[in-house]
């Protein structure tokens, strides 16, 4: 269902974010469903320096919802987290405009924090 038709992969090339199947680091186990979740990754430069954008796509099934959850960082400082946060679709309504509105609200511009 998820990969039906593309939805997910759509959204994100539009965002300029890429999936990445070759790199084991951008698959997580859940700890609790042992689900398989897809991460989509973006990079790019602020004047404190690189700004790393993860968003992974999970399903939680007892909830039947999709989650989508966005992991802003710069890995090059030490505690360099920005954004950890996340967006719900319930899977009865599954479908791209769901899907990019949840993204719009998730997936704001890079801001720079140092000036």
């Amino acid at each position: 269902m998820l990969t039906s038709g593309g939805i997910i992969k759509a959204a994100m090339n539009k965002r300029g974010f890429k999936h990445r199947r070759t790199e084991d680091q951008f698959t997580i186990r859940g700890e609790y469903v042992r689900n398989l979740q897809f991460v989509y990754s973006k990079e790019a430069l602020s004047r404190a320096g690189l700004v790393v954008d993860l968003v992974y796509f999970a399903v939680d099934i007892v909830g039947e919802k999709l989650v989508i959850g966005l992991y802003r960082e710069n890995p090059d400082i030490e505690n360099g987290v920005y954004v950890n946060s996340s967006q719900t679709v319930e899977l009865q309504k599954f479908n791209p405009d769901e899907v990019g509105q949840a993204l719009d609200k998730l997936i704001l511009p890079v801001k720079d924090k140092f000036k």
